[in-house]
């Protein structure tokens, strides 16, 4: 009777594993907080004061992997806005515009979709987010193929080529995790 009951025990277990979901879905996340670290300090040191806080982490927030497709292009356009009013600040433009094309956080390996609106300010025309190298260039959160809305960028006909790429980083995707403005000063523009 001993061996029966072991080996129901090893059939059930053999079962529950191989009936068990195998998840290979990985989060691509970042330290968002640096997207806006050196913007932050260009703010300060324009005279923004009490203001440059407040924004960089609104604008940090917007990479988060729940953020809307245009949460990151809108704050990129308040941080203009704010640029402006410090006689506009050439550096916190700049910075802006590498922003703007920081890879948000995935939730799934999935390439993350594209602001389908233009932004208010010129500045930031023809800007859009790098992706993470990690991501699936072939399909967008959503299960979206590219082709479908909110896969190809904001004015754009046809996919982003090489995929993940964006202005300020032409070569490809950016290393997970890694900080656009960390690796380039030039925003492409």
């Amino acid at each position: 009777m001993v061996s029966f009951r072991a080996l129901i025990l090893a059939a059930s277990t053999v079962c529950f594993v191989v009936a068990a979901p195998m998840n290979l879905e990985k989060r691509i996340a970042q330290v968002i907080s640096d997207s806006t670290q050196k913007w932050e300090q260009s703010c300060l040191a324009a005279g923004g004061a009490d203001k440059c806080n407040p924004l960089s982490i609104t604008a940090f927030s917007a990479l988060l992997a729940g953020g809307g497709d245009c949460d990151q292009q809108n704050a990129a356009d308040a941080m203009i806005d704010l640029a402006k009013t410090l006689k506009n600040n050439p550096e916190m433009i700049k910075l802006t515009q590498i922003f703007a094309q920081q890879p948000r956080n995935s939730p799934n390996s999935l390439s993350v979709p594209y602001c389908q609106t233009a932004p208010k300010n010129s500045e930031l025309n023809g800007l859009f987010q790098c992706q993470f190298d990690g991501v699936d260039a072939k399909t967008f959160v959503g299960n979206l193929a590219v082709g479908a809305s909110g896969t190809i960028p904001f004015g754009r006909k046809t996919a982003v080529n090489p995929p993940k790429s964006c202005p300020a980083h032409t070569s490809g995707g950016v290393a997970d995790g890694t900080q656009l403005v960390s690796l380039t000063q030039n925003p492409g523009v």
